[in-house]
């Protein structure tokens, strides 16, 4: 199996431009406007047609209204929107879309409850709980949390790296990683050293 690679927080066209080239599944555009890594619709909009058609495009969004998700996928028609807020299940069915839904996994997060509420997602990302930011805080969570309780195929982000992506891979229904702050220089610039390692990392471990 060839795990899912998703790279997240793409700001620029000298990152994306390196990114295209290399063996990864999906890119993330960060829409949220207090994220470090937030980018304008337009700018989204010009970055995504920069990619190879392999390429799956991920928008991120926050609790965010719903004719403004509507409006960036009339703009991107091939994205698919993560929702790493609050967002129950109505509102993220609700736009007829392939949809991602990110979970900010706690100790206390009720999991069997996660597998129902976002059982027709087309996967979850689980990432670190803070609580100031919704992402790309480079922290990194207890993988036993998830053990093999997740029934829906699912990315593993928060503080990704080299030296603890094969743990999280190992899981039961872990399909991929979803990477950001880990391959990054500073927020929004990535290091291309550390992400060409840890790809070729990835690609080359087998379960």
């Amino acid at each position: 199996m060839s795990h899912f690679i998703k790279v997240c927080g793409i700001t620029n066209t000298t990152d994306l431009s390196f990114i295209s080239k290399t063996n990864i599944d999906a890119v993330g555009f960060n829409l949220y406007k207090k994220s470090k890594r937030h980018i304008e619709l337009v700018e989204a909009k010009t970055l995504s047609e920069y990619l190879p058609n392999s390429f799956q495009v991920f928008l991120i969004f926050v609790n965010q209204p719903a004719q403004f998700v509507s409006k960036c996928l009339k703009q991107i028609p091939n994205a698919i929107p993560q929702f790493h807020g609050e967002e129950d299940r109505e509102y993220c069915e609700s736009f007829g879309a392939n949809y991602v839904k990110a979970i900010r996994i706690r100790p206390n997060t009720d999991l069997e409850k996660i597998n129902q509420e976002y059982k027709s997602a087309k996967m979850l990302i689980f990432d670190s709980f803070d609580e100031e930011e919704y992402g790309g805080t480079g922290q990194t969570f207890d993988l036993n949390l998830l053990g093999d309780r997740i029934t829906t195929p699912y990315l593993v982000a928060g503080g990704i790296d080299d030296s603890n992506f094969k743990e999280a891979l190992l899981l039961n229904n872990c399909i991929g990683i979803d990477v950001c702050s880990s391959v990054e220089k500073e927020p929004g610039i990535k290091d291309h050293s550390k992400l060409k390692n840890l790809i070729e990392k990835v690609r080359s471990f087998h379960v």
